[in-house]
């Protein structure tokens, strides 16, 4: 059945329309040209890949108009829980699966039992609240001007011995997240810390280094691409592939040792005003088409099925030889996020490859 029309949605549109740009939101106008109903979406993905995913969405909901506001991880999550996001959400998509998981343990997600879920991996999601949608490897960037071949470290100790014995030549010119700043940064941090014991090393060789910080892999791999970095680590190999592949100054290394991977992850929130039509965008992003989307030019990674020549879970693994380390969406995520914890943990992490306090972050050219 077709949505009826929500005229609440409709005059927040208006709002937005007439008002202006309060809000990084983008509008996609219905394609039938009149909007019975409008889908809003606060989302972490940039919005040039999340694009396809709504494009692909309204070609088969053509009277649906959807809004786009996209934010980062900590706002995103700190905005719902204290109930002061600019747009109110009927979907909520995070590359944090960590506070994504936080935000449904503490009551804000609704329970959907959407037909896709049987074919999810059991670590893709959490109970009917939680759904992974993408499938992605933290990824090692380099740029090859810069790097030669035969010293391109493939694993996490290779990535500390360079750095360790060639400290002067990479300082300033590496680069990682913000882990303060950024949730996914953190998450990848905490279970990188908790697989490897070289974790403290890699860190310390970062402090030495002047490791460059920032809460953006996209602006980490234009600041590769232009050779100002020569090396970035825990990347997401979703930004970095689709860049790969179109410009041969940014080259990926899926390590030969581990690695992790992460799946995007939706909710629908209790307070949505449009559930429906969350749950409608939600089975669209699990479903063939979605899934193909997802595999294809935003190359974020199918999670379920397999296509030819595209960026699969399959087609990902074969890269590297090292052993797939999902972060399973489920309670031991919440773990990495007791106050106290997390404090101890960030604490170490920058007196280590922050020190003095001195915080060498990447900024904007």
């Amino acid at each position: 059945m077709r949505p009826s029309v929500h005229l609440s949605g409709l005059c927040a549109l208006a709002v937005l329309v007439a008002c202006g740009p309060a809000t990084a939101a983008t509008t996609y106008a219905a394609p039938d040209g009149e909007a019975s109903a409008v889908l809003t979406i606060v989302g972490t993905t940039d919005e040039p890949l999340f694009r396809h995913f709504i494009e692909g969405f309204q070609k088969l909901h053509g009277d649906i108009t959807v809004v786009y506001d996209e934010t980062d991880t900590r706002p995103l999550f700190e905005g719902v829980v204290a109930g002061t996001l600019p747009l109110d959400p009927d979907i909520i998509v995070s590359s944090a699966a960590d506070l994504q998981l936080k935000l449904a343990n503490d009551g804000f997600a609704l329970a959907y039992d959407s037909p896709y879920l049987p074919a999810l991996p059991e670590w893709a999601h959490w109970r009917n609240e939680v759904f992974g949608f993408t499938f992605e490897p933290a990824v090692i960037v380099y740029n090859p001007e810069l790097i030669a071949p035969d010293e391109v470290p493939r694993t996490h100790l290779k990535l500390a011995e360079l750095l360790e014995n060639q400290t002067e030549r990479f300082a300033g010119r590496i680069a990682t997240y913000d882990i303060g700043d950024s949730g996914v940064g953190y998450m990848l941090a905490a279970n990188d810390q908790f697989i490897s014991s070289n974790f403290w090393r890699l860190a310390s060789a970062f402090g030495r280094a002047k490791v460059r910080l920032s809460g953006s892999s996209p602006r980490i791999i234009d600041a590769i691409e232009t050779g100002q970095l020569a090396l970035a680590y825990n990347v997401l190999g979703s930004y970095a592939l689709a860049r790969g592949a179109a410009n041969d100054t940014v080259q990926v290394v899926v390590p030969d040792d581990y690695v992790l991977v992460l799946s995007r992850s939706i909710i629908i929130p209790r307070s949505a005003k449009h559930p429906d039509l969350g749950k409608l965008f939600l089975d669209f992003t699990l479903s063939p088409d979605g899934q193909a989307i997802a595999a294809g030019a935003t190359a974020l990674g199918s999670i379920i099925g397999d296509f030819d020549g595209g960026f699969t879970s399959r087609s990902i693994a074969a890269r590297g030889g090292g052993a797939l380390q999902p972060i399973a969406i489920g309670p031991s995520l919440l773990v990495s996020l007791d106050q106290q914890r997390r404090d101890r943990f960030l604490a170490t992490w920058f007196e280590i490859v922050s020190p003095g306090g001195v915080m060498n972050r990447l900024e904007p050219q």
